[in-house]
Parts: C-alpha cells; sequence; structure tokens
C-alpha cells in the first residue's frame, strides 16, 4: 500500500507541473490572441476558462497536499518488538467477571505513562480453568491491559454481546463448545470479525493447530504459559491490529477526499468544456492565423481533463461492482468504433472490423466492457501512427469463451514495457504519434476490469511491429 500512495503522490506532483504549464500556454497563447485581434467576447471567454484552470490547479494541489501527509504503515516484524505495550490503568467494570484473588496492581515509579493513554485495550480471555484465568489475568493487568473474563464459550458469547474487546485469548480445547467453534462463530459474524484470536492449546497435535488457525485465529500459545511469550503475541497481534484500523481510517479518509473532488471537479470540468466550446465557435470571429492557437488551447483542456477522469477511474476501479449479465460482444464492439470514429479520422486511421454474422454472447458487465474497449481502442488511435489501420475481430472458442482482438500497426511493446504495462501509472517507451495526453492510466483499468469479470487479457507484439490485445471472456 506505501508502493501505491508513493506512486499516486509521484504522478499528482507530476501533474501540478502540467497543469501549471497548461495555464502558462493558455496565457501565452491568449496574449497572442489578443495581438492579432478579437473582440471583447472572446477576451471574455479566455479570462473566464483560465479562471477555471487556475482553480482546477488549486485542487489538484490541495490533493499532493493531502497525499503528502505521513501516511501510516503496517509494522515491520522488527518495528514489533519496539513496540511499547500500552499503559492504560486496569479497569474492573460493572458486566465483567474478575478472576478470584486478581487486583489490580498499584503502578510504581514510572511504569505507567498516563501521558500516552488514548483508549482502553481489553483482551478478553476465555477458558475453563479458573486458574489459567487468574495467571493470564494478572500478567496482563500488571502490564496495564483492561480484561474480560469468561469460563466457556457460551459465557463469552454473553459478554461478547454487551462489550467487545481488543483481542481474545481462546482456549482450544473446552466442555461444550470447544474453541475452534467458538471462533468459526466469532468470525461468522461481521461485528466480531476483525477481532484477532490467539489459541491457547496444551495439545501438541500440529493438525489440531493449523486447524484452529484455519478456523480463524492469527497465533496460538501453548501451555504451561511462557509469561513472556504470551505477553509479546498480545503486543504483537494489537499493534497490527491498530496498525489495520489507521489503514482503514486512511482510505475512508481518502474516499471522502476523493468523492469531494469527484463534486469540484466536475464543476471545474464542466466550465472548462463549456469556454471550449464557446471559443471554439467563434472561430469565424477571429483572425485565421488564431486557429491553431484556439487548437492549442482545446488541447491543453482536454490534457487536464484526461488526466482527471482517468485518474479518479483508476482510483475507483478496484471498488466498481460489477455485474455479469449477457453481452452481444458485436453490438459493444460496433458502438465503441462509433465512438472512436471521428478521432481516427482525424489521424487517417482505418478500422477494419470483422464481425461474425451471428451474435457473440458473453458474461460481461454493460458499463465495464464498453470502458475496457474505449481504453484499448484510444490507446490504438493515439500510437498508431498516420494512414495505418487498427483490426477489430470479435469470435468464439474454445469451449466456454469468447473473445475479442484489437490490432494496430503502431510501434508495439518492448520486453520491458510488457513487464510494466500493467501496472498503474506506467509510462511506455511509445508516445502518442500527434501528441496526444497519455497519463499511463489506462491498461491498469483495463487489466482490473477484465478480471473483475473473470476473464483474461494477453499481449501480442515486439518492438516495432505494431501489437494485438486480445480479451476473453465466459460465453453465456
Amino acid at each position: 500500500m506505501t508502493d501505491e500512495l508513493a506512486s499516486i503522490q509521484r504522478i499528482i506532483r507530476n501533474h501540478v507541473h502540467d497543469v501549471r504549464n497548461s495555464i502558462n500556454n493558455l496565457d501565452l497563447q491568449a496574449v497572442l490572441l489578443e495581438d492579432l485581434g478579437t473582440d471583447p467576447e472572446v477576451a471574455a471567454t479566455l479570462k473566464g476558462m483560465r479562471a477555471e484552470f487556475t482553480q482546477l490547479e488549486a485542487t489538484v494541489k490541495a490533493l499532493q497536499s493531502e497525499f503528502a501527509k505521513p501516511q501510516p504503515s503496517t509494522p515491520t516484524t522488527d518495528d514489533l518488538s519496539q513496540v511499547t505495550e500500552p499503559k492504560i490503568a486496569p479497569v474492573g467494570g460493572r458486566g465483567e467477571m474478575e478472576a478470584p484473588g486478581i487486583r489490580p496492581p498499584t503502578p510504581k515509579g514510572d511504569a505507567v505513562d498516563r501521558t500516552s493513554i488514548t483508549k482502553p485495550e481489553t483482551v478478553l480471555i476465555i477458558d475453563d480453568q479458573a486458574q489459567n484465568l487468574q495467571i493470564i489475568g494478572t500478567v496482563l493487568t500488571k502490564n496495564g491491559y483492561k480484561i474480560m473474563l469468561a469460563s466457556s464459550g457460551e459465557a463469552a458469547l454473553a459478554l461478547l454481546a454487551a462489550s467487545t474487546p481488543d483481542l481474545i485469548l481462546l482456549d482450544m480445547l473446552m466442555p461444550g463448545m470447544n474453541g475452534i467453534e467458538v471462533c468459526g462463530m466469532l468470525k461468522s459474524k461481521t461485528c466480531w470479525a476483525d477481532i484477532p484470536i490467539i489459541f491457547l492449546s496444551v495439545a501438541a497435535d500440529k493438525t489440531l493447530i493449523v486447524e484452529a488457525l484455519e478456523s480463524g485465529g492469527v497465533d496460538y500459545v501453548t501451555k504451561p504459559f511462557n509469561k513472556a511469550e504470551l505477553l509479546s503475541r498480545v503486543r504483537t497481534h494489537l499493534a497490527l491490529k491498530r496498525a489495520r484500523q489507521q489503514l482503514r481510517d486512511l482510505a475512508e479518509d481518502k474516499e471522502e477526499l476523493l468523492g469531494m473532488l469527484i463534486h469540484d471537479l466536475g464543476n471545474d470540468l464542466a466550465g472548462l468544456h463549456l469556454n471550449a466550446i464557446v471559443l471554439e465557435k467563434r472561430l469565424d470571429m477571429i483572425p485565421a492565423t488564431c486557429a491553431p492557437l484556439v487548437v492549442n488551447i482545446l488541447r491543453s483542456t482536454e490534457a487536464v481533463t484526461t488526466f482527471v477522469e482517468e485518474f479518479l477511474t483508476n482510483q475507483s476501479a478496484e471498488r466498481i461492482l460489477l455485474l455479469a449479465e449477457p453481452l452481444d460482444i458485436r453490438t459493444v464492439v460496433q458502438a465503441a468504433v462509433e465512438r472512436h470514429a471521428i478521432f481516427a479520422k482525424a489521424k487517417k486511421i482505418t478500422f477494419a472490423v470483422e464481425l461474425p454474422g451471428h451474435p457473440i454472447i458473453a458474461h460481461a458487465d454493460r458499463h465495464g466492457l464498453p470502458r475496457v474497449l474505449d481504453n484499448l481502442l484510444s490507446n490504438a488511435v493515439k500510437f498508431s501512427p498516420a494512414g495505418s489501420r487498427v483490426m477489430l475481430t470479435v469470435g468464439c472458442g474454445p469451449l466456454e469463451w469468447t473473445h475479442f482482438s484489437i490490432r494496430d500497426e503502431g510501434p508495439g511493446f518492448t520486453a520491458e514495457d510488457q513487464e510494466r504495462m500493467f501496472r498503474r501509472y506506467g509510462r511506455l517507451s511509445a508516445r502518442p504519434t500527434a501528441g496526444e495526453h497519455s497519463t499511463g492510466l489506462g491498461l491498469s483499468i483495463v487489466k482490473q476490469l477484465v478480471e473483475a469479470m473473470t476473464g483474461r487479457i494477453v499481449v501480442e507484439s515486439k518492438a516495432g511491429a505494431g501489437a494485438c490485445i486480445t480479451v476473453t471472456l465466459p460465453a453465456a
């Protein structure tokens, strides 16, 4: 996760630079347009577009600032040895059973650093032997943990209904419900599933221990207890639980931030698009020499728009819920070709489409499949030279599979490209042949969507000889 955050930080940092370049380019073109003569309405349009770019720059910088904040990471094994146990005064509140003879010890000297207290950490001990409850409870209370005690699985469930601990120590062999049965029941409930469970076992039977871990336990400690080992295991798994919670909180914060960005950037991009359209419609009101400058302004706008859309799509791709239904691939391919025909025509690229005369029905998502085709066709057009051809074929088989292929006559992929082409933000050796903007996000999105539809993607290519990308999907 740390590598992914670092990649996001790098791409955002690069794009802050790109947006600033776009603004500078827009300013330059605006000055040239004014020198060549423009009417007041065109000047007002340019001013409005400049304001939208500035707002977009501020938003992207805000995102950069958010991602630049120090991020929590899961502690390594070495780090865990340095984790200091929580210094929390033991509490024996109502509704909790205290083991006989256990009394919260009085801290001596600086044994408890109360300034570091954030919240109590509670350990539920489940064991049918009162002596074990007393021994373990004493060790934990002396080290600042709050404890809950239960002598059976049934008693533990009653306690859990009222209070949720941070960790559970669970005896494997008990009368009535054994530890494995209790663990299975806890893991089946969403409200308890994330509580780490350490098994306590006198059994040397490795098969039984494996069964306990497979039921959902995170670790085990054998009896008779080594107090230092038991305490170390408790500290370790509580530290891991805290780290996981921090990462979940971070993910929720990022989701909230991206949600706000979708709203704010949506407004920004709507303004950019509107101003670009107005400017384009007024080409007849300005000198002919200004046309290339207007095209440059439109291209700068499209570059920012493309980045934002693909960035947000990439961030949400893993969380998209895809619903498979029978779809005729031929219809989806034809619609995608129509959407990209204008871009292909501008580069004098020909689409050669070979479709069978009968339906080719695949199990796919009605929104995910068009997105896959759009990304692949967009790349084929971007990286193909003018006057070349892009071929699309659709077929079925072998067995219960359908497929479609997109073959271009572009530069192809080097061996190094093929190793990193599906990585997020992976920049490849080839460059768009007409200066189009490329974010390095499209193929990553394609792979995630295809795999989410239980499909496969295969690339055939060698440098300088074009590429053929084939997507295989289950037949309906």
